[in-house]
């Protein structure tokens, strides 16, 4: 568009709007003379019929700055005003003749005159400076965002960096206390990282919680713990278990003398004589229950008097719970003589108390021959592995771990430990004796009857110890611990068994997974470079120098071959494979990921066979096809580790083992196993990974057999132990709440001994079945 133009069409503007009032408020001629570049002041002056200044004072003032020409271009769009008030205006139809009216002129030349100071000619550029603003303000913002989410993550990263820092000085203080006697003060690296994040404020996870919790009840307990010689303990224990055994035997003779008279006069079809009828002729008859509960009492003195010293201690156990029981009895049958004619059942429950005598013993028979099975395969390895339930910070997750027994009398204090069913008891004995007197005295002096007190609280003992709850743990140990023995292993008890039930992972090293004898090599195909012997010698050099299995293979096969063995300087593990330096060539072994990143083309049709490619001076001197076979041992460790939910980590150096090949070989479903990066790998092979947790079980083989059956015994240990706890309290907290009620209403045909027998036994059914699952 020209100068004319421009003019032409501001002209027809104002010809069209010629109807517009002229008011102070919208000066149409002060805005046109605007976007031609003159004053506002000039057109508002000649619109007013006003004189213009002299020549004198217009030659006295300096000549206004011209507007630059481009200017009324850009600001063509000018007479819009958003600053003018909204006015209707004349359609255009109701002046048609407006725009031929308006003369086409040039604007008339205005003189020059020196701007005023407050009629300063505005910049045109000031809306786009606006604008301008505008956009730095919101880049501002943006920039400020940015600045601060960087400072938020620089944050993170420092709580990231004291953590690390944190926990790696737990565990170099906890490096510096080899001696067991000397209890640590310092908290274990679990505790250090709790208390850091509540420092922190940030939520701990379910894993770390758990973790802190184990720490700290370690921490707790050892200052009471008193150790055991490993070979006096393991004779001890296993002379204890044989007298039990044999003792246990005889109480369960008095056992079923005792229902049999208590039951006879039940049954006409059972033989008694008269004399001995506890119906018919009651102090004989008692007399002679009484006379087997004393027997088996004698036989039994060490358990019977256990309970009441546990109890007097702060430490009730089951054994408590079974001599109240006894005592209980033994009263009642007492008042029954006494008494006469008083209501109730008129046999007591003499039987019933000297079954759960024998209940008793079997389970403390039990507990012992697994402790000696235990001690015996500490006695058997002079330097036997621990396996641990080690919860990583840096992953947050559980994970049973093989390594070292870091201090030579840990896996002795684990084994003097309270258990999970000592812990279970201390909760559960109080509970029931209290809820036992309180039920009696209500059922008894609560009814006006003081003399019901005895049947009532003897009724009520009699069913708050099932046979499922006092044998709970004894029989699933010694069966537990009679198959890790063979295995070369031992158990610390059901607590460590739970531990490492509830890790969801599992470290493996290539020694777990092909051990010794299990890696060959196939063929050899050269590729013309050097000989076949130098080829096998170079691959061995590294492989041998990096310290793998698959070095010794290979060295083998080149002794084999009678070449000479060679020395790699420089070696170092990349990504896939292996790099050093053999005499004045620089060698590479890895696989076939490796040799496409070096661009090394290779041989094609290998198809799911191993292979390991040779490359000397960034030539491919020849490819070794291996084969990996997996030991029976190890394909049913696998299996098994599938069948519970677990998945492995592979902690291996070996390049040519990857998750894809383990999946393959050992048939197992796609994200089983896992491998982290080569830093990864040397952070779980470090032999202080798992230092400052407790051992849960030691080893005295190698091989992922022996090590996953360790967790599979756990696991069904813990499993047993938990469910037999359960079923016993249900059945006990069920059985006291009946017995109660018909106590309390004096419902004695209800409560026979043989229903109480019954009730005992059905509950113990289920139990025995889970125990048998252990073998």
């Amino acid at each position: 568009m020209d100068r004319k133009d421009e003019t032409m069409n501001l002209e027809a503007i104002k010809a069209m709007l010629s109807d517009v009032p002229d008011g102070d408020e919208f000066d149409l001629d002060s805005i046109i003379a605007e976007v031609e570049g003159g004053t506002p002041a000039q057109a508002h002056r000649a619109s007013r019929s006003e004189p213009a200044p002299s020549k004198a004072a217009q030659e006295k003032q300096p000549p206004a700055p011209q507007a630059p020409e481009a200017a009324p271009q850009v600001h063509v769009q000018a007479p819009k005003m958003p600053e003018a008030e909204p006015r209707k205006a004349t359609p255009i139809q109701e002046t048609p003749s407006a725009p031929q009216a308006a003369p086409r002129t040039a604007p008339k030349k205005r003189a020059p005159r020196k701007a005023e100071p407050e009629e300063q000619i505005p910049d045109l550029t000031a809306f786009e400076e606006a604008v301008q603003d505008e956009r730095a303000v919101r880049i501002a913002a943006r920039e400020a965002k940015a600045a601060a989410r960087q400072e938020k993550a620089a944050a993170k990263a420092a709580a990231r960096q004291a953590k690390r820092e944190a926990k790696m000085a737990a565990k170099q203080a906890a490096d510096t206390e080899d001696e067991f006697d000397d209890i640590p003060e310092a908290e274990p690296p679990a505790p250090v990282i709790a208390s850091k994040r509540a420092a922190r404020g940030t939520k701990m996870t379910r894993k770390e919680a758990r973790a802190a919790r184990i720490a700290a009840e370690q921490a707790e307990e050892e200052e009471e713990i008193q150790l055991r010689d490993p070979a006096q303990a393991q004779r001890a224990f296993k002379r204890r278990a044989q007298g039990l055994s044999v003792r246990s035997i005889v109480v369960l003779i008095l056992a079923v003398a005792a229902a049999y008279l208590s039951l006879a006069p039940s049954f006409d079809v059972l033989p008694l004589p008269v004399a001995l009828d506890a119906v018919e002729n009651p102090a004989i008859g008692i007399g002679v229950l009484l006379l087997l509960q004393f027997i088996a009492l004698f036989v039994g003195i060490d358990v019977f008097g256990m309970g009441f010293y546990n109890l007097l201690h702060g430490m009730p156990d089951r054994a408590s719970l079974v001599s109240f029981a006894i005592l209980a009895a033994l009263l009642h049958g007492a008042s029954i003589i006494v008494f006469d004619n008083q209501s109730g059942v008129q046999i007591p429950y003499l039987a019933v108390s000297i079954l759960l005598l024998y209940a008793a013993m079997r389970e403390e028979r039990g507990r012992f021959a697994a402790r000696a099975r235990a001690y015996q395969a500490i006695c058997s390895a002079e330097q036997p592995a621990a396996i641990y339930s080690h919860y990583d910070a840096e992953d947050d997750a559980c994970r049973a771990v093989k390594g070292p027994l870091h201090a030579e009398k840990a896996f002795l204090t684990e084994m003097e430990r309270a258990d999970t069913v000592d812990r279970f008891s201390m909760i559960y004995v109080p509970v029931a004796l209290a809820a036992s007197i309180i039920f009696a005295l209500l059922a008894s002096v609560g009814r006006g009857e003081p003399i019901r007190f005895f049947w009532a609280f003897s009724a009520i003992l009699s069913v708050s110890a099932p046979l499922g709850l006092i044998c709970a743990f004894g029989a699933s140990y010694k069966n537990v611990s009679r198959r890790l023995l063979a295995s070369g292993a031992a158990i610390a008890g059901a607590r460590q068994a739970n531990l490492l039930r509830g890790t969801e992972e599992v470290v493996l090293t290539e020694n777990d997974l092909f051990p010794s004898g299990s890696i060959s090599l196939e063929s050899l195909q050269n590729m013309g470079r050097l000989s076949d012997d130098k080829v096998l010698a170079c691959a061995a050099a590294l492989a041998d120098a990096a310290g793998l299995e698959l070095g010794r293979v290979l060295t083998e096969a080149t002794r084999e071959r009678y070449g000479v063995t060679l020395a790699a300087r420089n070696v170092q593990e990349v990504e896939g494979g292996l790099t050093g330096d053999i005499g004045t060539s620089r060698v590479v072994l890895g696989t076939a990921a490796l040799m496409v990143k070096m661009g090394i083309r290779i041989p094609s049709g290998q198809g799911e066979q191993v292979c390991s490619y040779l490359v000397v001076d960034n030539a491919l001197a020849g490819v070794l096809t291996l084969r990996y076979q997996p030991t029976k041992h190890t394909y049913r460790a696998m299996r098994m580790m599938r069948r519970m939910h677990m998945n492995a980590v592979l902690a291996v150096r070996d390049f040519n083992i990857s998750p894809a090949m383990i999946e393959t070989e050992f048939d197992l479903r796609r994200g089983f196993a896992d491998q982290p990066d080569p830093a990864g790998v040397m952070r779980l092979l470090n032999p202080d990974y798992s230092n400052g947790d407790a051992p849960a079980a030691i080893l005295t083989r190698e091989g992922a057999g022996a090590f996953v059956q360790v967790l599979r015994c756990a696991d069904k240990l813990a499993g047993a132990v938990r469910s037999a706890l359960t079923l016993g309290a249900f059945a006990g907290i069920c059985g006291m709440l009946i017995v109660a009620y018909l106590v309390s209403q004096n419902a004695a045909d209800a409560l026979p001994v043989m229903n109480i027998l019954l009730y005992l036994l059905l509950w113990y059914i289920p139990v025995f079945i889970i125990t048998q699952q252990t073998h």
